[in-house]
């Protein structure tokens, strides 16, 4: 049992890091609803909002 324990947790520790990841590569995020975009949109796919602006370093 305790391997699938430490596969699980593997598992996990993964899904995180590939998250924080993705963060980091947006380029662009929604004022309204704090979605974070990987390209310009003129409008934000999750609330339709107009107020995307870009993500300055």
């Amino acid at each position: 049992m305790s391997l699938f324990n430490d596969l699980g947790r593997k598992v996990e520790e993964l899904k995180q890091e590939v998250g924080n990841a993705t963060d980091d590569e947006a380029t662009h995020r929604c004022i309204e609803c704090d979605t974070l975009l990987y390209t310009d949109h003129d409008e934000c796919p999750e609330c339709g909002s107009t107020s995307v602006i870009p993500i300055s370093d």
